[in-house]
């Protein structure tokens, strides 16, 4: 039973844990949830370290991001989402997309994304 469990795990080393998934880039989840997330700590100090004034302007007081630097209104959809083709974007962020973006899709999404793929194991 233990070792059933163990291959549920993100961060085990068992083989049915090792299965190659990936994002179909649809950018649905981009267009949809764009304007409705909050940054981390980690986020902060990252994006402090680097220098990334772009992105910090765009977070609110409360932490809520993506919103308009003089505004501070929120923006739906993701500001840095890119339209790759008729079917794909791309993130422009996506060495330092908040962790929020780096975590999706959860378990409370139960690893699909909005197109119905399976991105976790």
């Amino acid at each position: 039973m233990f070792d059933t469990l163990k291959d549920l795990l993100p961060w085990s080393t068992s083989t049915a844990a090792k299965k190659e998934t990936c994002c179909a880039c649809c950018g649905n989840c981009c267009r949809y949830f764009g304007g409705h997330l909050h940054t981390s700590a980690h986020d902060i100090e990252r994006w402090k370290r680097e220098g990334r004034e772009d992105l910090l302007s765009r977070v609110n007081r409360l932490g809520w991001i993506w919103v308009d630097p003089v505004t501070k209104q929120l923006l739906d959809p993701c500001p840095f989402l890119l339209q790759a083709d008729q079917q794909r974007w791309i993130c422009s962020i996506n060495e330092t997309k908040p962790d929020i973006c780096r975590d999706y899709p959860t378990i409370a999404h139960e690893f699909r994304c909005l197109s119905g793929g399976f991105l976790k194991f």
